[in-house]
């Protein structure tokens, strides 16, 4: 990933957009991280403001974004295929660094 791939990253998560939203601070999110974090805390993880549930809209710019990203990745000849070969195990990335990310993985079982 690029630095401006890096905009189709959640601040939260480190993880890619599935469903963006927008909220007050002017900043997007992935929906289930930001619930759960004005849930717990109120405010932007960002800009400190106030935030609230009521204030999130959908970044269909953002979504649009990320699709075409993963269809351009997914069009490229790569020797190991993400969800074939191998699997990004969930959480936080082991690394990243300008605009270059790594994270766990584990191979996928073979199929005969």
């Amino acid at each position: 990933m690029s630095q401006s791939d890096d905009l189709l990253l959640c601040p939260i998560t480190l993880e890619l957009f599935k469903d963006p939203v927008l909220a007050q601070d002017g900043h997007t999110y992935e929906r289930q991280a930001i619930v759960e974090w004005i849930q717990k805390k109120g405010r932007s993880p960002i800009t400190d403001q106030p935030l609230s549930l009521e204030h999130l809209y959908p970044n269909h710019a953002i979504k649009k974004a990320v699709d075409h990203f993963e269809n351009t990745m997914k069009s490229k000849k790569y020797q190991y295929v993400l969800g074939v070969d191998v699997k990004k195990k969930a959480g936080r990335p082991l690394f990243q660094s300008f605009g270059k990310t790594i994270f766990y993985a584990e191979w996928l079982p073979t199929k005969k």
